[in-house]
């Protein structure tokens, strides 16, 4: 746990400079992908506009990228081994919303990934369900980065989500 600390403090090695893959994967300047796998780019547009409407104050930016292959979205925040960190040493002095406000998480969705594009169609075919599934996936990626605490606090919405999906079955 502590070698990202580490490694956060250690600016250049062998005269190169070193940089975490989390940092470079919020660099700017990546270009939206339209190809025959993702969504059209008005469809990416619309997306993210309504996920951001949808997160509220939770995801700081929400933005499509083409960075992700097998992972239907991410979560990054600006200097992830500090932002760990203060979740595992701080976290519990703040509110949920107060952790939001000072981590800055950015969503970043695939849309060339079937759960992406499946959730573009459901936010006009079934708005409540498409809620759910967006903030499941907000929450995974918030766990998957290592920044909840207590990955049990998902499990009401997980299970609601579960509750959803097999309503017609």
């Amino acid at each position: 746990p502590y070698d990202e600390l580490v490694l956060m403090q250690l600016q250049p090695f062998d005269k190169k400079t070193v940089t975490s893959v989390e940092k470079e994967m919020r660099a700017v300047g990546e270009e939206t992908v339209v190809n025959e796998d993702t969504l059209e780019l008005k469809d990416q547009t619309d997306l993210t506009d309504w996920v951001k409407i949808t997160l509220g104050q939770k995801a700081a930016k929400i933005k499509t990228t083409s960075k992700l292959e097998s992972h239907p979205c991410v979560v990054t925040v600006e200097e992830m081994a500090a932002a760990r960190h203060f979740i595992k040493t701080q976290g519990a002095n703040f509110s949920e919303e107060q952790r939001y406000t000072i981590l800055q998480p950015q969503f970043e969705m695939n849309p060339a990934h079937p759960i992406i594009k499946k959730l573009n169609e459901l936010k006009t075919a079934n708005p409540q369900l498409a809620i759910l599934v967006t903030e499941q996936l907000f929450a995974n990626s918030m766990v998957s980065a290592g920044l909840v605490e207590d990955p049990r606090t998902m499990l009401k919405s997980m299970n609601e989500l579960l509750e959803r999906a097999l309503e017609k079955h």
